[in-house]
């Protein structure tokens, strides 16, 4: 069973090995806990944390969840429905880690990132903390030194994985619980995969207290890619926690000469969401893609930063943001551009598109561009709408039920970015996963 670890997060003075998180990266941990320390708890005076209000959440009494090592049969109840047989899959559950296949190539390695630390400490110890450093910021350090469940994935020179990689955190919070998440993919030069992260906490345990209205668990994430030369990865976050969770996510990719990224995260549950994810162009025809996708109802609170940032010449990055909110929900959207003096050449673009379906929904962007040489194409584009009643109306006078009209157009409205991002079953699993908000289901 899972216990949790018997301290508080707050515990200044203690060393990390007093939390019990003594498995793993040890180096890392006690400078990620320095600087946890260090660090105070983000507030609205901070420019990065302006529109996010986390004063309400007393993150001292909040405790760790040990991580799951035994082995499990049992498929965790959240991803029951969604397994496909093109996958190999780790699954954190209520009862253990549940494997459900694995990649055919040799060489590929996919493990618990713990057990990888202790079979594999050559692939993982140079690479871990050096894409998403401690120094980043609070929610950087808390992830790396805290976590107990964590995804490793490393690729080998020129191997081209066939099978989808699946990382599924499927526990049970309780009131005052936290699970802390960390991955590493570590993708070698000429490499090919595709990796898909859901994060989809079971339902608080019966009579813990934890309620949809309750906010009163926490789960945070930290992911670091690394792409080598000629690699190409395509990896999708999937957020679709209870509305009785909040949501830390913060994600980096850097990518080496003639990288190819595509990423995707997607913002479909909690109550408070704050992720930050982007992509570093360190040489010379580095491509990045970075798209997000939000639906959010009830009082949901989203807030998204994205960075693109080029760091050499001719490096190409795109990215697109799309948001529904119906409700009381809001999204906030910031997204920076920036292009280094030695970054001529270089291609960068922007937007975010946003879709209001009641008049209590609310959506801001707020792109941003720092272009420090000539020679470069850059620019964005932002745009807040509401639902047309002419739309709607001409999808009812052809039979369409309101409920329905509604589940047609905000799936025509992300049908654009599910399109550029061609990973098998990822759309069907999408719109699943909406359709059960839009239905009133029990998620988000």
């Amino acid at each position: 069973m899972i216990t949790a670890v018997p301290r508080g997060l707050s515990l200044g003075g203690e060393s990390v090995e007093a939390l019990g998180l003594e498995v793993g990266a040890p180096e890392l941990r006690k400078r990620a806990w320095s600087e946890y320390n260090r660090r105070p708890w983000p507030s609205k005076e901070s420019e990065a944390w302006r529109r996010t209000d986390i004063s309400g959440i007393d993150f001292a009494r909040f405790q760790v969840l040990a991580g799951v090592s035994e082995p499990s049969d049992k498929v965790p109840a959240a991803f029951a429905d969604t397994l496909i047989e093109n996958e190999a899959a780790l699954l954190w559950g209520d009862q253990g880690l549940h494997r459900y296949g694995k990649p055919q190539e040799t060489g590929v390695v996919v493990l618990d990132l713990a057990d990888a630390l202790r079979q594999r400490p050559d692939l993982v110890t140079p690479h871990l903390g050096s894409c998403l450093e401690p120094e980043r910021g609070k929610f950087d350090a808390f992830s790396a030194a805290f976590w107990t469940h964590g995804l490793f994935v490393h690729i080998p020179k020129n191997v081209d994985v066939s099978a989808i990689i699946r990382g599924g955190y499927g526990v049970s919070l309780a009131d005052n619980q936290a699970t802390v998440m960390r991955t590493l993919i570590v993708a070698e030069a000429g490499s090919r995969v595709t990796i898909i992260e859901d994060f989809a906490s079971a339902p608080a345990p019966e009579g813990s207290g934890g309620g949809d209205d309750s906010a009163r668990r926490l789960s945070i994430g930290g992911v670091e890619i690394i792409a080598a030369e000629n690699a190409e990865v395509k990896y999708v976050n999937l957020q679709r926690h209870d509305q009785g969770v909040n949501h830390f996510l913060c994600q980096n990719a850097r990518l080496a000469a003639n990288a190819r990224l595509s990423m995707m995260v997607v913002g479909l549950g909690g109550a408070l969401t704050k992720a930050d994810f982007g992509s570093e162009l360190l040489a010379e025809g580095a491509v990045s893609r970075l798209y997000g996708l939000v639906f959010g109802d009830k009082d949901q609170r989203f807030t998204h930063h994205t960075w693109q940032e080029h760091r050499a010449p001719r490096t190409t990055s795109d990215l697109l943001f799309k948001a529904a909110l119906r409700d009381t929900a809001r999204s906030i959207y910031t997204g920076l551009i920036k292009i280094e003096k030695e970054a001529g050449k270089s291609e960068a673009y922007q937007a975010s598109k946003n879709i209001l379906l009641s008049q209590g929904a609310r959506a801001n962007a707020i792109p941003m561009l720092e272009i420090l040489t000539d020679d470069v194409k850059c620019g964005h584009g932002a745009a807040v709408g509401s639902l047309e009643e002419d739309q709607k109306f001409y999808l009812m006078a052809r039979g369409i039920g309101l409920s329905e009209a509604e589940r047609v157009i905000v799936e025509g409205f992300f049908e654009e970015v599910l399109q550029r991002m061609p990973v098998p079953g990822l759309p069907d699993r999408l719109r699943a996963a909406i359709d059960d908000k839009l239905t009133g289901g029990s998620r988000g």
